[in-house]
């Protein structure tokens, strides 16, 4: 039977419309949130977080990373809608066969739109990050 090792979050806002932080070029991934976790040898973590962000100009591409100990395990795009329309983006994700120790978890966004200048997009909110350590 399973078993809960370790509980962390961090959340930066709750609401929507409650931050406004450009998302910039992809060599300048933002980091929104951290926390970290403890892990027996052979556990999982299972990773939440829901980030809103909105389009500023154009149709902005950005890519939103999860990253354990500054290395990048999951990455999921997204597409901005209409100008001002406010996206909401959840993210699962189960982080298998986790090496035993403490571990540094994130949540990054970069925008990876072809002309950065004409498609631009900001996080909204919210931000929030969490994740439990299984073993």
């Amino acid at each position: 039977m399973a078993q809960i090792i370790d509980v962390g979050s961090s959340t930066a806002t709750t609401g929507s419309q409650t931050v406004s932080i450009p998302i910039l070029a992809p060599a300048q991934n933002l980091i929104l949130a951290e926390f970290g976790l403890a892990t027996v040898a052979s556990g999982s973590v299972q990773l939440d977080t829901t980030i809103g962000f909105q389009t500023t100009l154009g149709v902005p591409s950005v890519i939103f990373t999860l990253y354990r100990d500054g290395q990048p395990i999951f990455n999921v795009g997204a597409s901005g809608l209409s100008i001002s329309a406010i996206q909401p983006i959840t993210i699962s994700y189960l982080d298998r066969s986790v090496p035993e120790g403490y571990h540094a978890y994130s949540l990054g966004v970069a925008n990876n739109s072809l002309n950065i200048l004409l498609n631009t997009a900001s996080v909204t909110g919210p931000v929030t990050y969490s994740g439990i350590s299984i073993g």
